[in-house]
Parts: C-alpha cells; structure tokens; sequence
C-alpha cells in the first residue's frame, strides 16, 4: 500500500481560485516602493534576448524534513522547505538583511515601537482560492501562541494582534521592539496559511500537532507540493496563480532529494544529474581542485552583489563560570589563549571561516568591527594557568573532560590538536565524542559541564537573536547559557539593547555588552563560518537567478535555467 501522504490535486487546490477569477496581476501599480510595477515584479520578466530553458530544477542535499506546518515546524531543515510554500508579511530577498515588503505592502511603527500597523497587498489568494485578509493573519499569530510548538523565543514581545479592517493588522507588542518587522520573514513565526483549511481538518489544539496540516499545505506562495516520498524526495510545482505572475525566467518544478552521501551528491552533480548539490567545507577544496583541472561545468558561489556571502553562522566552545576549575577566570584565560584558531581555521574548517569576533556576527547591526580578539600564546596560557587557585589546580589535576560531537564545531582534528597545545601548559584534556541528541542535552541542562561547545545558526538578522549566551537565563526561555556566565549587567545591556529604537544608542549598547562579556572570557570564540557553506553551495554554471541569503527566505522563485 502506498502510505505518502495524500495531497489535494493541483488541479483540486486550484479549482476555487479560477472559479473565483483571476488573481494579482503583475504591472498593477502595486510594489514596495509604492510606484507602478517596482523591484518585487521584476523577478517575473522575460528577457528575450536571452535563450532560457524552463524546466527542473533538482537539488541534492543532506536534509531531512519532517513537518509542512508553519506554525509547529521546527528547524532549518523544515524551515528551508517553508519559505517555499508560505510566504510571510515580510521577507529578505536576496542577500539583504533588512526586511522588505511581502505580503505586506507597507508598515508603520507607533508608540514609540510597541504597535506596528501593516497593510496588506489586495487579491492575494491562498491556493485554496480564498483571499489573504487581517484575519488570517490573526488567525496564524494567535495559532502559534496557542499550540505552544513553534518558535515562540522569537515572539518574545508580542501581546496580541488588532485587525483593524480586512486588509490592516495590527501587532500590540510588550515593549518596543526593532526587530519585529524581520522576525516576520520567518516562515516559521508567520508563515500565512488558510484559517479555513486549518479548521476543516482538525483546527487548533494546544500541545498538539495537527498531523493533517503538518502533510498538507494552504498558502500563498510560488510553490505547490506535487509529491511528498518522506524522507526521500519532495516534488514542488508552480502554483499557476501565484500572485506574482510568471514569465519565462522560471523553473517549473523543483525536486528536492535527500542524498545523505557527499560523494554520491558530487557524483550527481559532475554527471549533470542535478543541478545543485551540498557540499561540505571538508570536501570544497577538492571539489574546487577538480573543478579547474577538469574543467567541470560547476561553480562554487562566493560573492553576491561584489560582496562575500555571509553565514551568520558562528562557533564557539563555552566554558562554564559556575563550575570548577572553569569557574577562575585564570584558567578561562589560560584555556582561551591555548587555542590555536588560525591552524583550526585553516586545516580543520579548510580556510571556509574567519575569527568569531564577538557575539555579533558581520553584517548584523551592532558587530563589533574593532573586537579585541584574544590571541594563540602559549606563554601568555601557561602564565595565567600559573596563576589559578589551588582548588581549580587540584580539579585540573584530574583530567579536563570536553565532550563534543563529530562535526558540528571542533571535530575531532580540532579536538586533537587544542589536546596537543593543552598538554604542553600541563593541562591533560580528556576527549570523549557524543551524538547530536547527548550534546544538545548538555547545552540545554543545568548544571552542565565546565566545557561544551556551541554553534548558533541565526533565526533573525537582528542582534537580539545573537546575544544568548549572556543571558543570565537558562535555555529556554531566553538564553543559550552552557557557561552559565551571564550577570546583571549583561542582563540590563541585552534588555535595554532589545528595546533602543535609535541605531546609533543600540549600537553602542551593544559594543559595551560585546567587550563586557569579552572581558569575562566565559566563552572561546573559534569561527564564523564562511557565506560559501550553505545548502546550496555546488551548482551547475547554467542556475542562474538563485538568491543566496543566510537567513530563511524563498530562493527558487527567481532561479532559472540558461543553456
């Protein structure tokens, strides 16, 4: 018997929209700026100049998904999938990190930040046939906070939602917050769906994932499921009524295959099999090697717009205050000016990184441009080793345990060589590898341990989203304390930080919460990954069009095959 989750036909899902007319017509007059046509429309040209073959697009990738469901999905993995099949009021195209308008065609903030007032695009439809109004939006805010599944860290602020009339929702906030208008990019936060498809199979239930919603989908959005092989492979069609029209720039159908093999992806990719394929910062030095000595019809994307492609993405390894022997700072000092970062950098992440510096990645609003980076001295390590107190001395005595998981943050090349470094100041490092699952429980539990790593994947472009680990809360509600660092100054930086409307005081709320924290050297802060790794990375010179941004978004509309 077949047990993939059934779908409504295309043909079902669209049959209500067509009976009830046609849908947003590019070249309207509607567009961000307000003027007629505008930047969201353009995507949708066809340039005839040009000879454009619209066809399949088929990416092989790592990732598995388990949930279509906006508001309790969660993950990148899921995440990536749902930019495609919901849209949001706002979202980041490109490699922008300020939001931009979506579903929304305007916004205005009020009460110096606490209500922000969007107005919505007119005869955008759901595939279901039934219009985008306030009250669906409503209807997935209050969602979210009702099931209790989703992101809800990231609606920290919100109080509740005001449909002012059919097109105009309102969002009442706790506290002023800057960064609400691209915590809606989110798909996960509000990823629009059909409060009357919801409720015709199964409605809301605290607690409870709707497994009907979670198979099925009911968006706005380029993009329809045509068949879903879980864990496998997930077929996406045009949805002929999308509202931003379609022209001949445009792939028909994206495939998007579950190959767990690096190799077997390559092999696709060399053999024309796929057009874009995941590649690991391991294997990109080969992979570029037999890219110019072979000739191979592959590009490995590092710049957009004459710019190098961010990742937001950093690493660190966390070293816990309230422990011994990691809670002396000496022997935090010693720990992280023992740490060889350049050589971790280049032979274990293969160059595909630079210096973390600062909690506060590049790119993001309140990075730290002139961060004093602690440097690799193994007199300078041994000196404040010297230096510690005879309880942490006695507990070192011992053996220091670090736990970490095979790639994800130091590997164990990594692991060796800081091993190496450690013992030559007299310090015996104890490694013992742990699967994913063991080490996000030692993340997220207290008392923790006196060393764990940690590597933070960004869920908002916002320097709100960065700061967890000087939170004096525990994971969750708030932080991402494993070093069990923060204090009452951190505390009222990151509160006064979240709140600051003006960017120039954010900034400098920032900076002296970047340096107060640096100066408790509760974590070693190894890499921010490079813009290059990405899911996306290995693709076919004919892709043309794919916007690459480090933060969820749709990205297959604008692609386009040219041969």
């Amino acid at each position: 018997m077949d047990r993939r989750p059934i779908f409504v036909t295309r043909r079902e899902l669209l049959r209500g929209a067509a009976a009830a007319g046609g849908g947003f017509l590019l070249g309207s007059g509607l567009s961000a700026g307000g003027g007629s046509r505008g930047w969201l429309s353009h995507l949708a040209e066809a340039t005839a100049a040009e000879s454009v073959v619209s066809g399949t697009l088929r990416v092989a990738w790592d990732q598995v998904q388990d949930n279509f469901d906006p508001q309790t999905a969660r993950g990148n993995r899921n995440w990536w999938v749902l930019s495609e099949l919901y849209e949001t009021l706002t979202y980041l195209p490109g490699g922008s990190l300020e939001p931009k308008p979506l579903l929304a065609e305007s916004w205005v903030a009020g009460q110096g930040g606490r209500t922000y007032t969007f107005t919505l695009r007119k005869g955008i439809k759901f595939i279901t046939g039934t219009e985008l109004t306030a009250d669906a939006v409503k209807y997935c805010i209050d969602r979210i906070h009702t099931i209790k599944l989703g992101p809800l860290y990231m609606t920290a602020a919100f109080d509740r939602a005001q449909v002012v009339d059919r097109y105009t929702i309102r969002f009442h906030l706790k506290f002023p917050y800057a960064a609400w208008p691209v915590i809606l990019s989110n798909p996960a936060v509000l990823g629009i769906l059909d409060p009357a498809f919801v409720e015709a199979h199964g409605g809301i239930q605290e607690r409870q994932r709707n497994a009907y919603v979670s198979d099925h989908t009911a968006g706005t959005a380029p993009w329809v499921v045509d068949s879903w092989e879980k864990g496998q492979k997930i077929t996406l069609n045009r949805n002929s009524n999308y509202w931003r029209g379609w022209g001949a720039r445009h792939v028909e159908r994206v495939i998007l295959e579950t190959v767990p093999v690096e190799e077997t992806r390559l092999l696709r990719l060399e053999k024309g099999d796929v057009d874009i394929a995941t590649v690991s910062a391991r294997r990109l030095p080969s992979l570029e090697e037999q890219i110019g000595n072979q000739h191979l019809a592959i590009t490995i994307p590092k710049t957009q717009n004459g710019k190098p492609l961010l990742s937001l993405s950093t690493m660190w390894i966390n070293m816990n205050n309230k422990l011994t022997p990691t809670n002396d700072i000496n022997v935090r000092k010693a720990l992280a000016h023992s740490f060889n970062y350049e050589l971790y950098i280049g032979r274990v992440l293969n160059g595909y990184a630079s210096r973390m510096a600062g909690m506060i990645p590049r790119g993001v609003q309140g990075h730290v441009d002139d961060f004093p980076l602690v440097d690799y001295n193994l007199d300078k390590a041994k000196a404040f080793l010297d230096a510690a107190s005879p309880e942490a001395k006695n507990e070192l005595s011992k053996g220091l345990t670090f736990k970490y998981a095979p790639a994800y943050v130091i590997y164990r090349e990594g692991a060796l060589l800081w091993q190496q470094d450690l013992g030559k100041i007299g310090i015996r490092l104890i490694l013992e590898e742990i699967d994913q699952a063991t080490l996000a429980s030692i993340q997220t539990s207290a008392p923790g341990v006196p060393l764990v790593e940690a590597r933070w994947f960004p869920d908002y472009p916002d320097p709100d989203n960065f700061i967890n680990a000087a939170w004096p809360d525990y994971w969750p509600p708030t932080g991402y304390g494993s070093a069990f660092a923060g204090d009452a100054k951190t505390e009222d930086l990151i509160k006064r930080g979240r709140v600051e409307p003006d960017p120039v005081r954010r900034k400098a709320i920032y900076r002296d919460l970047e340096l107060y924290f640096r100066d408790q050297y509760s974590t070693i802060m190894l890499a921010e990954i490079s813009g290059a790794i990405n899911p996306w990375n290995a693709r076919a010179t004919w892709v043309k069009g794919l916007e690459q941004n480090p933060m969820i978004h749709p990205l297959y509309y604008s692609a386009y095959v040219l041969k």
